[in-house]
């Protein structure tokens, strides 16, 4: 058993998804650790090119034009999951995710634009085919990571074909935040961090994550 020399507020396990939930403690003052498996940032969120986000209604779409209702969306998605979740984790999500946005668009190191995709079931309840539930961090270019250039996960041909990325050398970013994006981040190699700097990493981690122009 392995003696462990560190207590931190919250331990996060992946470098995907999980990294918004990271970078909101650590935000809030929590002292955080994140853990990483492997060589690379990103985990499987990083596989779908950096993974959209379907929050209705977040602040992203609304300035966009989006005449989209909580309702609806609550509709559609009720209809799609049906009771394989319970209701209220489903009324959750839908309800949180403009907030998360709205959060993370606090900070001016994350971005984030319309990605303009159909709802998979079109034909559901209140289902749009305008694309405007979707959005998706706006991509960083690679040397913008310094010491971490190359360090970030990419889509599943990249990474296990060898296939050049998309936009390559730009990369798109995990935003989930997501969710997911959201999702790629800028952290260390080790399978732990010291609690000192964690918020001067976590600020680096946002401009991975969201994206600076």
């Amino acid at each position: 058993m392995p003696e462990f020399d560190e207590t931190v507020d919250v331990l996060v396990a992946g470098s995907g998804g999980g990294i918004t939930g990271a970078y909101t403690a650590a935000r809030e003052g929590l002292s955080v650790a994140l853990v990483e498996a492997t060589d690379k940032f990103g985990g499987t969120t990083a596989y779908s090119g950096g993974g959209g986000m379907w929050f209705p209604c977040n602040p992203v779409l609304r300035r966009a034009g989006s005449d989209d209702t909580t309702e609806q969306a609550l509709n559609y998605f009720h209809a799609v999951v049906g009771d394989r979740t319970p209701r209220d984790l489903q009324d959750a999500y839908v309800r949180g995710g403009a907030a998360l946005v709205e959060y993370l668009e606090a900070d001016d190191h994350f971005a984030f634009t319309v990605l303009p995709w159909p709802d998979y079931f079109g034909k559901a309840p209140d289902a749009r085919t305008d694309g405007m539930r979707h959005i998706v961090a706006v991509p960083v270019r690679d040397e913008k990571l310094g010491p971490y250039a190359g360090l970030v996960r990419g889509p599943l041909d990249n990474d296990r074909l060898g296939t050049p990325a998309p936009g390559s050398p730009a990369i798109a970013v995990p935003g989930s935040v997501a969710a997911a994006l959201v999702t790629g981040v800028i952290l260390s190699l080790v399978l732990g961090l010291t609690v000192g700097p964690l918020l001067e990493l976590f600020q680096t981690a946002a401009t991975l994550l969201g994206g600076t122009r």
